[in-house]
C-alpha cells in the first residue's frame, strides 16, 4: 500500500473515533440539561403536622402536669406537639409567642390566656389563616376560639370555699392569695370563693392579694399577711403558686396547726407541705387529663371535625391528707 492511501485511511479512522466520542458526550449531558427543577413546597408536608399548646408561663409547677398529659397523648396518637410559653406569666410575651407560632402554620393551637383581651387579635388571625384555635385551662369567651376545655372555675372556687369553711370551723379571718388580676380563670375562682363563703357570717375575708403567679411573690405576701393578721385562720391559694407560698410562710411561723391553708393545685411543693401537715386540702383540676383530652380534640379539629360542645368542663377533685397517696397513684 502506498503512503497516500495509508494516510487517507488513517484520516478516516480518526474522524470516526472523534465522532463516536462526541456522540457519547452529547447523550450523557442531554438529560441533565432537560431535567426540570424540583418544585418548591409552599405548605408543610403531612408528616410535618404539629400541634401547639400556649400556657400562661412556665414557672408555675401546675404546667408540668399539663405538659406530661400532652406528651403522653401525643405519643399515643403518633403526633407532634409542642408546649411553648414565657419563662414567667406574661401576657405580652405570650402574644409574641402566639404570633410566631401562627407563622409556622400548626395544625391547631390551644391557648391558656394570661389576659383574655390580649389574645383576641391573635386568635382571630390564626382563625383567618385556617388554624383551629381552642382555649384550655383559661377561656377567652369573646374570641373566635372554637371551644373551651377546662375547669368551671366559678364552681371550683365555690368548692374551695366550702372546704375552707370546714377547715376553719366556719369562723375566723381568711386571706386570699390571688393569681394575676388579668387572668379570667383566677378571678372566676376568687368570685366563686367569695360568693359561697358569704353564707358563713362568722368568716371574714381580710385580704385579697395578687401574686402575678410568682412563687417568690406568693411567699413574701403570705409572710406579710401573717404579720398583719396574727389571728388569721386560713389562707386560700388561687393558683399553683399560692398554696406552696402560703404553706411555706405558715411553716416558717410554726402555725401549721392554727392557720389552715388550701386551694389550687396539686403540685409537688403543695404535696410535700400537705405531707408535713401544713395544707388542709388541695383542689385538683386534673391538668394531665385536661390537656390530653384537649390534644385529642385538636387532632379531630385539624381533620375538619366539628366540636360537639363549645364548653367542656373537665371537673375537679378535692384532695385531703388522708386521700393524697391514693390520688397520686390513680390521678393519671
Amino acid at each position: 500500500m502506498n503512503r497516500s492511501k495509508l494516510f487517507i485511511i488513517l484520516l478516516v479512522l480518526a474522524a470516526l473515533i472523534l465522532a463516536s466520542c462526541g456522540g457519547a458526550a452529547t447523550e450523557t449531558a442531554a438529560p441533565v440539561a432537560e431535567e426540570p427543577a424540583a418544585p418548591v413546597a409552599e405548605e408543610p408536608a403531612a408528616g410535618d403536622e404539629f400541634f401547639v399548646f400556649l400556657p400562661k408561663g412556665l414557672d408555675n409547677p401546675y404546667w408540668d402536669e399539663c405538659r406530661k398529659g400532652m406528651e403522653a397523648k401525643a405519643a399515643e396518637l403518633g403526633v407532634k406537639a409542642e408546649f411553648l410559653g414565657p419563662a414567667v406569666s406574661d401576657a405580652t410575651k405570650q402574644v409574641e409567642i402566639f404570633e410566631s407560632v401562627i407563622a409556622r402554620k400548626p395544625a391547631a393551637i390551644a391557648v391558656s390566656p394570661n389576659d383574655p383581651n390580649t389574645v383576641l387579635e391573635s386568635i382571630q388571625k390564626a382563625t383567618d389563616a385556617g388554624i383551629p384555635v381552642i382555649t384550655w385551662d383559661a377561656d377567652a369567651p369573646d374570641s373566635a376560639r372554637l371551644l373551651y376545655i377546662g375547669t368551671d372555675n366559678t364552681a371550683a372556687g365555690c368548692t374551695a370555699a366550702e372546704e375552707m369553711a370546714k377547715a376553719v370551723g366556719e369562723k375566723g379571718q381568711v386571706a386570699i392569695l390571688n393569681g394575676a388580676l388579668t387572668a379570667l380563670n383566677a378571678q372566676q375562682r376568687v368570685n366563686g370563693f367569695k360568693e359561697c363563703l358569704a353564707k358563713y357570717p362568722d368568716i371574714e375575708i381580710v385580704a385579697d392579694e395578687p401574686t402575678e403567679d410568682s412563687p417568690d411573690k406568693a411567699l413574701a405576701i403570705a409572710e406579710q399577711l401573717l404579720q398583719a393578721y396574727p389571728d388569721l385562720a386560713g389562707i386560700y391559694g388561687v393558683t399553683g403558686v399560692g398554696v406552696p407560698g402560703a404553706a411555706g410562710a405558715v411553716k416558717q411561723a410554726n402555725k401549721c396547726d392554727s392557720v389552715k391553708v388550701g386551694g389550687f393545685d396539686v403540685v409537688p411543693q403543695g404535696i410535700e407541705f400537705m405531707r408535713n401537715g401544713c395544707v388542709a386540702f388541695l383542689v385538683s383540676q386534673r391538668p394531665y387529663g385536661m390537656t390530653a383530652q384537649a390534644l385529642e380534640i385538636m387532632t379531630g379539629l385539624a381533620k375538619g371535625d366539628k366540636p360537639e360542645s363549645t364548653n367542656i368542663d373537665t371537673g375537679v377533685e378535692v384532695v385531703y391528707p388522708e386521700t393524697l397517696e391514693e390520688f397520686l397513684t390513680t390521678s393519671h
